[in-house]
C-alpha cells in the first residue's frame, strides 16, 4: 500500500468519479485506474463497484475511508508541523571559527543566535583552517567561518566581507604621528609576526613578498593576542585585521593604513558544496554577516 494510492482512493471518494479524480490529482486517468487496481489486489477486496459510468463504494472501501482520511491527515500534518518546527528555530548547528576571526565577533554570534532561536542546539568550535575544512568534508560541522583561500574543491564559500589589515604600532615607534605609512617603511621597524600555521599568518608573509618587503621578524607567535600584547609593549609592529582595533583598543596603540598597498583578507562562510544549506544555517551567516565589526577610519 502506497500513500499515492489512498491519495486517488480518496480523490474518488471526494469527486464520485475516476475521470474527476485523475483530473484533481494531474494523473492519467488510465494510471489512476491502475493504481487502484494495484490497490485492491493488495487487500484482496474491490473498492468499488464499477456500474458502467456509474461507480459505487464496497463494504471494504466505506471501511477504508477513515481510515485512509487519518493517515493522509496525519502526514499532512507532519509536513505542517516539520515546517513549523524550521520557522521557530528547532534542530541543531555546528559551526567552525579560525581563532584570527572568532574574539571579534564568536561571542556576540553566539548571543544574537541565542537570542533569535532559544529552541535550536548551537555547537562552536574553534580551529586552524585545516581542520574546519577536514570536518566539513566530513560533514562534522555544518558552516565554517574562514578567510580565503579555501582549496578544497569538495566545499564552497560565500563571501561576508573584506576586511584591511592595518600597521599595528605603540607610540615607541611614532606611527601615531602619521595619517599613513608606506609598505616600504615596514622594513625600518621589527615585526611581530604571527605564526604561518594560522592563514592571517600565511596572508601577511604572501603579502610582503608581492610587495618586495624584507621584514625583520623579532618573533613569531602562535595566538593573535600575543602579538597584540607584544606590539603594545613596544616590542615591535605588526600587521593585524581592522576588527581587532574595533573589538580590542589598548591605550597608548595607533593603528595605520598602507598608502601605496591595501593588505586585506576576505572572511568567508564555508560549507560543503553537496550538502544543502538548513535554514538555521542560512540564518547564523547572516548573523555573522551583520555582527562582523564594521569598517571605519582610523
Amino acid at each position: 500500500m502506497e500513500i499515492h494510492q489512498l491519495k486517488y482512493f480518496m480523490a474518488i471518494v471526494d469527486t464520485g468519479s475516476f475521470s474527476r479524480a485523475a483530473e484533481y490529482c494531474n494523473v492519467a486517468q488510465p494510471s489512476l485506474s491502475q493504481q487502484i487496481k494495484k490497490l485492491e489486489s493488495e487487500m484482496g477486496r474491490l473498492l468499488f463497484d464499477r456500474l458502467g459510468r456509474t461507480i459505487v463504494l464496497t463494504d471494504a472501501g466505506k471501511l477504508l475511508i477513515p481510515k485512509a482520511r487519518s493517515i493522509l491527515e496525519e502526514l499532512q500534518g507532519i509536513k505542517v508541523s516539520i515546517h513549523s518546527d524550521i520557522q521557530d528555530g528547532q534542530g541543531s548547528l555546528s559551526v567552525g571559527f579560525i581563532p584570527t576571526i572568532s574574539p571579534f565577533v564568536l561571542p556576540n554570534v553566539i548571543r544574537r543566535f541565542g537570542q533569535d532561536f532559544p529552541n535550536a542546539s548551537l555547537e562552536v568550535h574553534e580551529d586552524l583552517t585545516e581542520d574546519i575544512v577536514q570536518k566539513l568534508v566530513t560533514a562534522e560541522l555544518d558552516v565554517g567561518i574562514t578567510s580565503l583561500p579555501i582549496k578544497n574543491k569538495m566545499l564552497q564559500t560565500e563571501e561576508l566581507l573584506t576586511e584591511t589589515l592595518l600597521v599595528a604600532s605603540s607610540q615607541k615607534y611614532g606611527i601615531a604621528t602619521q595619517a599613513s605609512i608606506r609598505v616600504k617603511e615596514l622594513e625600518d621597524f621589527p615585526f611581530i609576526a604571527l605564526n604561518e600555521m594560522h592563514c592571517l599568518g600565511e596572508q601577511v608573509q604572501d603579502f610582503c613578498y608581492r610587495e618586495d618587503v624584507n621584514l625583520n621578524i623579532v618573533c613569531h607567535t602562535s595566538q593573535l593576542s600575543t602579538v597584540h600584547k607584544c606590539v603594545a609593549m613596544g616590542l615591535g609592529v605588526s600587521l593585524v585585521p581592522r576588527a581587532l582595533a574595533l573589538s580590542d583598543p589598548i591605550e597608548g596603540m595607533s593603528y595605520r593604513a598602507i598608502s601605496d598597498s591595501l593588505p586585506q583578507r576576505k572572511i568567508v562562510a564555508t560549507t560543503h558544496a553537496k550538502r544543502q544549506l538548513s535554514y538555521l544555517a542560512r540564518q547564523f551567516i547572516e548573523i555573522v554577516r551583520v555582527e562582523y565589526p564594521n569598517e571605519k577610519s582610523f
